[in-house]
């Protein structure tokens, strides 16, 4: 049933190296059956993804330090607001002093 034929193959091929593939995948036709599997416009939306990937990122990055940016500033505005707020009320609390030193004065 089974036989021990051995079937004389010939050695592998050599892995070419990334260059020789680089240059089949760039020469090979639309049709090529080896390369089928691979569509180059796949291969570069992917590239493209990856790059808007990084671009996307780098957005929301940016996003999220000036949102950050933006509340620090609110609070200080808020601080500063308050602290005008109380100096206006010590403005006007001196000039109501001085006014009464400067009518008292001038009774005497």
């Amino acid at each position: 049933m089974f036989s021990n034929k051995k079937s004389n193959l010939p050695p592998r091929p050599h892995i070419p190296n990334s260059e020789c593939m680089l240059e089949d995948l760039n020469n090979a036709s639309i049709d090529d059956i080896a390369f089928k599997i691979i569509d180059k416009d796949e291969f570069s939306e992917e590239h493209s993804f990856n790059t808007n990937t990084s671009n996307t990122y780098q957005k929301v990055k940016m996003y999220l330090n000036i949102k950050q940016q933006l509340r620090y500033l609110e609070t200080t505005i808020a601080e500063r607001g308050q602290q005008l707020k109380t100096d206006n009320e010590e403005i006007k609390k001196l000039a109501d002093n001085i006014k009464k030193q400067a009518q008292a004065a001038l009774i005497t």
